[in-house]
């Protein structure tokens, strides 16, 4: 009876261990159908979950028959198993039945099976598989192996990756068959030695035989490796891989096989010499061609001619690293740069009208004080991005107001109100700001702002429009919610589809369903709740780049989705990326936050709407053999970009991120001469900016500008390059994003001969000029924090114009004001209130007087002031010394400031 109580025991206990292990397992899947169903990607989530587990499964029975093989090799030397049990005074000896050896052995080997299948096929690596038996060829071929590339991008990796898992099979095997053997006696220390079976020698040599065959095998597919992982110039590919390391990974990979025949031969003769000849061979062939011959070919016959003989390998790489990420297709032009050729103040104004004044940390700041508008809201990014009528647009400033927590008081932030409440689970509306205008005080014009309603300004396109302001979807909605029916949440969508009239959730409706969430989520009162018992709808997966990553895995996403209104609501855009890390001949980018690749694109435009969570993904006019793989897998995942609405696809920017990545391999991958790379001629690093830690890299900026050569104005993505270890600028990138230039890049080279400033030298020269520095010394004298904000590169049809808006903010106030505007042409500097006054001040030298009206300005713009008004009359003072400074007029420039520091003084004697 005891033994029967025992062994029930036992098997409740194995049943809950497995149910609580598994039942983790099955409730996430369950939940996960669930949610991609409510989402109308159902057919995506049975894809994913077939693909894993069909290879996971393959994976599983291969290796569980192979370890299952060396256990019944093992069990071969094994005796009658038994147990003794003891009654009172009376031992017993059980024979244990061979069958549940058997059993035991099969459970073992299924569970070492499954535990090396999920180590060599974890994560994406199944997806890998499927995309390597439906891959498309990519059409062209590597120059040293003549395999087309998507050899190495789809294959190759497979091919490693199973070698890998039959060799982890083969050390598995290894461990249990040595551990089986001293458990039965055939390994045992005896006689101060140890003693081992001539059966156990015989095993063990067969699997050394097949670990060397194996390794023969990484050997002949290493060859390939070296396009990947080269020891040439610059990390490619180079002469002693091709004449020194190819030839020795063919030899021993040969040597592995002769090797593995000599051991199987010795153990069938019985003979030891064979199998040390042969293992000794093949250890001094390791030593000798992987080692000490690539070495001797790169310090006699590399070194002394290095150029010459690398010049082949430095041509392949330029090739395959450009078409890599692109680059293949970039535009090049030469700027007839002259530095005199400024144009007339009505052709400037006209190409300067739309250029960006406020800066996006300003806004933020700015937003995050005066549009919040409840503590539990908040601002989390502010983007670029333009509005207005074809050919008219002007460049703006959008910014979604999202829901967050911590801007509660903490006894308010309760399971109820975090979870049901629908005012505390969204945020709403968005704020929108035309970045060329500003305020009669220096504030940003707000086209969209404020709630309850949410205000549109007259002047604002009627696009911006927003009638559906909530937003449950966003850069920073991470917990789920539950939608409760008669609780001011939003109708139930009629259907899953795209176009859904409220956010898509998980229905509720019956208790399996809100009892395995509640498992997912470890959150009891979901089972608890009244209100959830009643039905409503499960909203999770809030994040915009969550939802992206579990919709399409195969795509990096940049972690910068930006919103557009469009019909009403606001809808996030994302960039994804098609990235690999097996293109051959390629230079490795380090993307920021993403990883470290070799072929690069943005090949997919995805879009989430912020109301319903509608997701659609659409792909780029662009070739690229990598989508087009995953586009056969996931049929119906991934539209044409012309199936996007034309709402939508007026605001595709270029990605920053992908700029800065092309960018970086410009900086040395422009050069088209093996010779000038080589000698390192010419090269190029990213332009330089002060900031608040010295010089930081300058980030590209958008601005609505136009390009030379082109007559309108169009939303650019620009970055300038300076000659590396100085500060002169060598060229501009340039990305296109309005139709029908989308995605087109143009490299505007300067000429060699001449020192054409960079935004550096511009802010020095900037901060150097005797009446700023003199302003700003006296402004932070005055109290205010002074923040010079990010130089605009202006690009002009012979020449580059330089802006920089200047804010000031009171100590003690964090509300930036727009408040000045300093232009340059790399020469001379102005700097006024206003965008024309700067022009006029740069073409004559001196500051004009410019009418001022009411409402918003071109730039900042400030009303007089009255006398008794001190801080006003600082800056009158101010702007007097430097009227009188740039007249020559330096006793007058003297006196201004002289009466400014009287003012000032008095004012410290009176609030002390």
């Amino acid at each position: 009876m005891r033994r029967r109580l025992a062994r029930l025991g036992l098997l409740v206990a194995a049943a809950v261990l497995v149910g609580v292990a598994g039942g983790g397992a099955a409730v996430r899947l369950y939940t996960d159908a669930l949610w991609f169903d409510s989402v109308s990607y159902l057919p995506v989530f049975w894809t994913q979950l077939g693909t894993t587990s069909v290879v996971r499964l393959i994976a599983t029975l291969l290796g569980a028959a192979l370890v299952l093989l060396n256990l019944w090799v093992v069990a071969r030397q094994l005796g009658p198993v038994r147990v003794r049990r003891r009654y009172g005074n009376l031992e017993i000896a059980e024979r244990v039945p061979r069958g549940m050896v058997a059993g035991g052995a099969v459970i073992l080997a299924l569970l070492a099976g499954w535990w090396i299948s999920g180590l060599s096929f974890a994560g994406g690596a199944p997806l890998g598989v499927l995309a390597w038996l439906r891959r498309v060829e990519w059409g062209v071929t590597d120059p040293l192996f003549g395999r087309d590339l998507s050899f190495y991008v789809f294959a190759l990796p497979v091919y490693l990756q199973i070698l890998g898992y039959l060799l982890l099979l083969v050390v598995w095997s290894v461990a249990l068959a040595v551990l089986g053997y001293v458990l039965v006696g055939a390994i045992r220390w005896s006689e101060n030695r140890i003693r081992v079976d001539e059966g156990v020698r015989l095993h063990a040599i067969v699997l050394l035989a097949a670990m060397l065959l194996l390794l023969g095998v990484r050997y002949w597919l290493s060859r390939y490796n070296l396009l990947l992982e080269g020891g040439g110039f610059a990390g490619s590919l180079g002469y002693t891989d091709v004449t020194a390391r190819l030839p020795a990974r063919r030899i021993m990979a040969v040597l592995s096989v002769l090797a593995a025949a000599a051991l199987l031969y010795g153990a069938w003769r019985r003979a030891w010499a064979p199998p040390l000849l042969a293992l000794g061979a093949w250890l001094g062939a390791a030593l000798g061609l992987l080692e000490i011959y690539p070495a001797l070919v790169q310090k006699f016959r590399v070194e002394p001619n290095q150029l010459e003989r690398e010049a082949p390998y430095i041509r392949w790489n330029l090739e395959f690293t450009r078409r890599a990420y692109g680059l293949h297709e970039l535009e090049r032009r030469v700027l007839p740069y002259r530095a005199a050729a400024v144009p007339s103040s009505q052709v400037l104004a006209a190409s300067l009208s739309r250029m960006p004044l406020w800066d996006l940390a300003p806004l933020k700041t700015t937003y995050n004080q005066i549009q919040a508008l409840f503590g539990y809201y908040q601002f989390p990014a502010v983007h670029y991005d333009r509005y207005g009528a074809a050919g008219e647009e002007e460049q703006v400033a959008i910014a979604v107001r999202e829901f967050s927590p911590q801007g509660l008081p903490a006894d308010a932030r309760t399971w109820q109100t975090l979870r049901l409440n629908p005012q505390y689970m969204r945020g709403m509306g968005a704020a929108v700001t035309p970045v060329s205008q500003t305020t009669a005080q220096g504030e940003p014009v707000l086209w969209v702002g404020n709630l309850d309603p949410v205000d549109l300004d007259p002047a604002a396109p009627a696009q911006l429009e927003l009638t559906r302001p909530e937003v449950y979807f966003g850069e920073t909605m991470e917990d789920y919610v539950v939608l409760v029916p008669g609780r001011g949440a939003p109708p139930a969508p009629a259907d899953a589809g795209r176009e859904a009239s409220g956010p898509l959730g998980v229905s509720l409706g019956s208790f399996p369903r809100l009892l395995a969430f509640a498992w997912r989520f470890g959150d009891k009162n979901l089972l608890f709740a009244g209100e959830v018992r009643t039905g409503g709808r499960f909203l999770f997966r809030r994040s915009v780049g969550e939802r992206l990553a579990t919709l399409a895995p195969f795509l990096l996403w940049d972690p910068e989705a930006y919103p557009v209104i469009a019909n009403g609501r606001v809808v996030w855009i994302a960039d994804g990326y098609t990235a690999v890390a097996g293109f051959p001949l390629a230079r490795v980018a380090q993307l920021r936050g993403l990883g470290r690749v070799r072929y690069l694109r943005n090949s997919v435009k995805a879009t989430v709407d912020a109301f319903t969570g509608a997701v659609s993904f659409y792909a780029v006019e662009m070739p690229d053999p990598v989508l087009e793989t995953y586009r056969r897998i996931f049929s119906g995942l991934i539209q044409p970009l012309a199936a996007m609405p034309p709402e939508l696809r007026r605001h595709l920017r270029y990605p920053a991120l992908f700029l800065q990545a092309q960018a970086d391999i410009l900086e040395t991958y422009h050069l088209q001469r093996p010779e000038a790379f080589y000698a390192g001629q010419d090269v190029w690093q990213m332009a330089q900016e002060h900031g608040a830690e010295g010089l930081k890299v300058y980030p590209p900026i958008y601005a609505m500008a136009r390009l030379p050569a082109e007559s309108q104005a169009e939303l650019l993505l620009l970055l300038p390059f300076i000659a590396r270890e100085r500060q002169n600028m060598t060229a501009l990138l340039v990305a296109r994003s309005d139709p029908p230039h989308y995605g087109e890049m143009v490299l505007l080279e300067l000429p060699r001969d001449q020192q054409i400033p960079g935004p550096g030298q511009v802010q020095t020269l900037i901060e150097q000029d005797p009446v700023i520095s003199a302003q700003l010394s006296l402004w932070r004298q005055a109290g205010s924090n002074v923040d010079l904000g990010r130089l605009r590169v202006v690009p002009l049809d012979s020449t580059f114009l330089y802006l920089e808006p200047l804010f000031l903010s009171a100590q003690g106030s964090p509300i930036p004001a727009l408040h000045r505007v300093v232009l340059s042409d790399g020469r001379a500097v102005s700097m006024a209130p206003t965008l024309a006054e700067a022009l006029r001040a740069l073409q004559t030298g001196a500051p004009e007087a410019a009418p001022r009206a009411a409402g918003p300005q071109s730039v900042a713009e400030r009303p007089p002031g009255r006398a008794e008004n001190w801080p006003r009359r600082a800056l009158e003072l101010l702007e007097e010394a430097e009227r009188r400074l740039r007249r020559g007029d330096y006793a007058g420039f003297g006196a201004s400031l002289t009466e400014l520091r009287e003012l000032l003084l008095r004012q410290a004697r009176e609030r002390p």
